[in-house]
């Protein structure tokens, strides 16, 4: 068996490739949708654009980088049609990467190449909006995409194909033995930028097939294998695999597959930051069907289980982003997308909205109900009804009469009536939480103006807020929400290391009050090695039997400028504590 060279060797990858066309069931699905109007590839051999939606087609995923060449071809409104007359894609003026890519698809016999810069007609916007929309589609339908893993620039190359690349396996004799080393990617290389870019994350995640190259190697995966370029290297197994799946057997429900892909994209960099949503598209449409799924990032049906995000590490304060390109608003993650602090959500049971939320043109239900009450309802957690019967009691939920006194019930006897009266989540939504905002609640300017909230991105809820403040944690992360006795009653989430460096500093003023939304109901599991101030918060019916696990309210920490307020940071409150504090009712324009 050969070794990895400086030049690439194809003979396992061909086969291997070969073989996942022919008898690979799982990676032969068909593509998710259609090909978008105006689709493009480049025809390898006649070296020209062809348009048509009815080939098979190989993708090239790459970082673009900084042009090195001035004379590099780009498909514009000015270009466009000399790039499809045969030759009226040469050599010399082909990005090198591209070129090379090309030079892949001759080597396994495939005529035609997508390849962005060339494929989409860079300065029309409605044939670049078009394309963009279509990432699902274009990279779930080709063939193969080729994944140029190392380079800066789309003027770099493939290593091993268009130049030599180190060769570092080697064959020793010890002692009658011909050892061969494995080969391991060098850490923290300056050019292994294709990990880093936010564009090139869903390509390889919607892909069905994956060629990739590297410094010193190539290997090829798909859904079923994983192949390396040697035989030596066969145990080893690249360390997104489970990321770049679209659905793992790991994945409870398709917002833990959300939750999931944004973890990994939100780690990576945008060279744009407007560019958070259309980055990422393909994934959301592939996970969640519909027109308008999406509000700003947050799946309509999960919205409430989807504003329980948070920066793991929150080295930057959240601010708003207004351009002509794109909104990011601070309620949604694309606020701190490409900041190079990756998003986490809230991972304890979810048991129900305590608000409604509206855009100012009234609440946004997705367009089927009847989905969207089956989605909640398999999703929610365990005995939520008691939860929320509980919430509901206590004066967190607004203008709710029960048909039963809680407090002369098991919890048995609570599910079951409250399930006669409502028999699913969303029927007890739709009488108790989605309640109207009358235009005359909206706060008001101080010439006495209500504010319309028509400024683009902004959310509207009323909601119970209450004033505390914050104080750090004996250890070194995060900081907890303390009430006016200076007692612990909750804490914010992640590191909150921006915040955490305020308030420990000299000039912190200690008696500041900070205003938090209650915003949801979670639940904390209780386990043998828990705290005892765990312990302490539990709930118990008549019978002296307690909850399985301690409820939380979710709470947004806000600012505010002028009558808008913005997200400062997500934390939880034990729900026994946040009942007894002093909270009062208002309409709140989130920006």
């Amino acid at each position: 068996m050969p070794l990895v060279g400086e030049m690439m060797s194809w003979a396992r990858l061909e086969d291997k490739i070969n073989e996942c066309y022919e008898t690979h069931s799982e990676c032969q699905n068909e593509a998710r949708g259609c090909l978008p109007k105006g689709f493009r590839v480049i025809d390898v051999i006649r070296r020209c654009l062809v348009e048509t939606n009815e080939c098979r087609f190989v993708a090239l995923s790459y970082v673009w980088g900084l042009n090195t060449r001035s004379s590099l071809l780009t498909a514009s409104c000015a270009t466009i049609n000399g790039m499809k007359k045969e030759g009226g894609l040469p050599p010399l003026g082909m990005p090198r990467t591209i070129e090379d890519a090309i030079r892949v698809c001759v080597q396994l016999g495939q005529r035609y190449l997508w390849a962005d810069r060339l494929c989409i007609i860079q300065d029309d916007g409605e044939d670049k909006k078009n394309q963009i929309e279509a990432m699902e589609e274009i990279y779930s339908s080709a063939q193969l995409v080729l994944i140029a893993a190392y380079g800066d620039s789309m003027d770099f190359g493939i290593p091993g194909v268009g130049h030599l690349r180190r060769a570092v396996q080697h064959h020793e004799d010890i002692l009658g033995f011909r050892v061969t080393n494995v080969i391991r990617e060098v850490e923290d290389d300056p050019l292994n930028l294709w990990h880093t870019r936010g564009w090139t994350y869903q390509e390889a995640v919607l892909s069905r097939r994956r060629l990739y190259f590297t410094s010193t190697r190539a290997f090829f995966e798909c859904e079923q294998l994983m192949c390396q370029e040697d035989q030596f290297n066969e145990g080893n197994s690249h360390n997104e695999l489970t990321s770049t799946k679209l659905i793992i057997p790991e994945d409870n429900s398709r917002f833990q597959s959300f939750t999931r892909h944004l973890m990994h994209y939100t780690s990576r960099k945008l060279s744009y930051r407007s560019d958070a949503y259309n980055a990422l598209n393909g994934i959301l449409k592939s996970l969640y069907d519909g027109k308008n799924a999406f509000l700003y990032g947050l799946p309509r049906v999960d919205f409430d289980r989807a504003l329980l995000w948070y920066p793991d590490i929150g080295k930057n304060l959240i601010t708003r982003l207004e351009t002509q390109a794109a909104v990011l608003p601070t309620w949604s993650w694309s606020s701190v997308m490409s900041l190079s602090d990756h998003v986490r959500h809230q991972a304890t049971d979810f048991y129900g909205t305590l608000v409604p939320w509206y855009q100012i043109h009234g609440p946004f239900p997705p367009a089927s109900m009847e989905a969207v009450n089956t989605h909640l309802d398999s999703n929610m957690g365990d005995d939520w009804q008691v939860y929320m019967a509980i919430a509901c009691r206590d004066g967190c939920v607004e203008n709710v009469s029960f048909p039963f006194p809680l407090k002369t019930n098991n919890f048995s006897t609570v599910r079951r009536m409250f399930n006669t009266r409502w028999k699913d989540y969303y029927t007890f939504c739709k009488e108790t939480i989605l309640l109207a905002i009358k235009a005359t609640e909206y706060p008001q300017t101080k010439d006495g103006i209500i504010m319309d909230g028509t400024k683009p991105g902004v959310i509207v809820t009323r909601c119970q807020t209450a004033f505390l403040q914050l104080a750090p944690k004996s250890a070194t992360y995060s900081l907890n929400i303390v009430n006016s006795e200076g007692r612990r009653i909750g804490e914010l989430c992640g590191d909150a290391a921006k915040l955490r460096e305020e308030v420990t500093s000299a000039g912190y003023d200690k008696s500041v009050k900070l205003e938090f939304i209650a915003l949801s109901l979670s639940g904390e599991t209780i386990r043998a090695y828990s705290s005892e101030e765990l312990r302490a918060k539990k709930y118990f019916d008549i019978d002296g039997s307690s909850l399985a696990k301690v409820p939380i309210v979710n709470v947004l920490m806000v600012g505010w400028e002028g009558s808008f307020a913005h997200r400062q940071g997500l934390g939880w409150i034990y729900l026994i504590d946040w009942v007894n504090l002093h909270r009062e009712w208002k309409v709140v324009m989130l920006e």
